[in-house]
């Protein structure tokens, strides 16, 4: 493995775990176009899946007695239908109009919460059952299903380990589900084995120093950063999405 390889799978790692860490969603965004610089997308993404799984079950661990429940159940229960549709009727549409329109979504979710500020309202049940719907969908269609999810659980309220830990719960499920057809699909070979032992020290180094920093502020700072990540997650994708269209 070259040193230039080693040294961005250990920084791609490091980010995605300080994320994970301090939003609870994130570390699949910020560290697969990383790793796409230097790995196959058909390793990288199943790479990025694994790290997130371990990032999961550990936050999972600490955070399980802060879960909503009842936001979890509606999210997973409105996720099933959309994997289903994902996995299937969406293979027809172009992912680049799939992250585009997912991205144009997460901005406008980010949009909404600021204007919410002022007004104190929080996202209903339907958009709660739309959240759960997109992420299945595009779980299934392009690997990505946080920002929606996100989007709506830190519209309601809760604080920062409610947050936290519903979000963690419901992308360790969402993500075994992925990790399980990868592995049925054959892609979970030698080198994305390799490449996940390797990445997972600066992984846990990055989870901790995220989680640390989270302690430390309060929750309105905790809101913005969330905001700051979903918008960060939202341009990465419409980004993503103009880089495929003029790569083609």
């Amino acid at each position: 493995m070259e040193p230039t390889h080693l040294i961005v799978l250990a920084i791609a790692a490091l980010c995605g775990g300080f994320t994970q860490g301090l939003a609870g969603f994130g570390s699949t965004l910020v560290a697969l176009p990383m790793l796409a610089l230097v790995m196959d997308l058909r390793v990288a993404t199943p790479v990025c899946c694994l790290l997130a799984v371990a990032l999961n079950i550990i936050l999972t661990g600490k955070l399980r007695g802060h879960i909503v429940w009842p936001a979890l159940a509606l999210l997973l229960g409105a996720s099933l239908p959309g994997m289903a549709i994902g996995a299937h009727a969406l293979r027809s549409i172009s992912d680049v109009f799939l992250k585009g329109a997912l991205g144009l979504t997460v901005l406008a979710f980010v949009a909404h919460a600021l204007g919410r500020r002022e007004t104190g309202l929080r996202a209903g049940t339907g958009l709660g059952l739309l959240a759960g719907f997109t992420a299945g969908c595009m779980g299934a269609a392009i690997g990505i299903n946080g920002p929606p999810v996100a989007a709506w659980i830190s519209s309601q309220g809760y604080d920062r380990n409610g947050v936290r830990a519903t979000l963690t719960a419901y992308f360790l499920l969402a993500g075994i589900g992925v990790v399980s057809a990868q592995y049925l699909a054959g892609l979970l070979n030698r080198e994305v084995w390799t490449q996940t032992a390797v990445a997972t020290p600066a992984l846990v180094l990055g989870l901790g120093a995220g989680m640390a920093c989270c302690g430390r502020i309060g929750e309105r700072a905790f809101s913005r950063v969330v905001l700051g990540v979903l918008g960060l997650s939202g341009v990465s994708l419409i980004a993503q999405a103009f880089w495929s269209a003029f790569a083609r």
